[in-house]
């Protein structure tokens, strides 16, 4: 028997919190980085580059990005979400960083505002992927450029979650854990691209391999750190501890140790304006 199941509490409370500042702490550091290097190295930045981080989350892409451009170069970055922005502006690093609110379909800059539009797991998001695609384009200078990250397919794991949440919280969980992996194909990212106007349009797919924390405590850390915080918060704790249990027992095939093993994947997409 493991010791979840001798637990008379869950490890909830241990991240309950501001779903933001959970997102950088736990999110950002395990899963969030290994796809903003592959989107920021795809862009190719150069010293000088204007930059724009959309659905820039607390920043990571952002961030990394501020290093490429240099102190000639400019970066900015657009969320939906006040909390997130918040928490982005405190980061080491981010202060000469241009943050705004506002969603992707009605970006609050002038056409030819960029060289570079990078976008890390945020387009799989968006209500109509197309208008927000047109947008980026629109604010991309001549030979400008755009790079992609999306996750999927839905990782084993990621399926018992959704079905496990659900059986216990609703179909609230399993639509959120759904539209993460919504956009996986790479078919489907370039007609999105075509019909937004782009160009020399690339795509890939890439394996990605994952050593996160131990299942019980990852489960929390994701859950806390996305708009399904609310939803756990709402959860009395003998569905928190049964949802625990779950989890844990079937993740036991991936676990090495403390370590959850998972394989998200990804898609990478690049395109340009001319």
């Amino acid at each position: 028997m493991n010791a979840t199941a001798d637990r008379q509490d869950s490890l909830y409370h241990q991240y309950a919190g501001n779903p933001a500042e959970n997102y950088e702490q736990y999110f950002s550091p395990t899963i969030g980085v290994h796809f903003a290097r592959p989107v920021v190295e795809a862009a190719r930045l150069g010293r000088g580059d204007r930059v724009l981080d959309v659905a820039c989350g607390t920043g990571i892409v952002a961030r990394l990005a501020v290093d490429e451009v240099g102190p000639t170069g400019s970066v900015a970055g657009v969320d939906v979400n006040p909390a997130m922005l918040a928490v982005a502006a405190t980061r080491e690093g981010a202060g000469s960083i241009d943050w705004r609110q506002a969603p992707a379909g009605q970006l609050p800059w002038e056409g030819g505002s960029f060289d570079a539009v990078l976008c890390s797991q945020g387009l799989q998001f968006f209500e109509d992927r197309g208008a927000a695609l047109r947008e980026m384009r629109r604010v991309l200078g001549a030979n400008g450029r755009i790079a992609i990250t999306t996750p999927g397919p839905t990782p084993p794991f990621f399926e018992w979650l959704r079905d496990i949440l659900a059986a216990h919280a609703g179909p609230e969980a399993s639509g959120f854990v759904d539209a993460v992996f919504a956009l996986h194909e790479p078919a489907e990212l370039r007609e999105l691209l075509d019909g937004a106007g782009f160009t020399a349009i690339e795509t890939e797919y890439r394996e990605v391999s994952l050593r996160l924390p131990a299942p019980a405590h990852f489960m929390w850390q994701y859950v806390t750190a996305s708009p399904l915080a609310a939803m756990a918060s709402r959860l009395d704790e003998g569905a928190r501890i049964a949802i625990e249990r779950e989890v844990v027992d079937r993740a036991q095939p991936f676990t090495d140790g403390d370590t959850l093993l998972v394989e998200p994947g990804m898609l990478l997409g690049t395109a340009h304006t001319a």
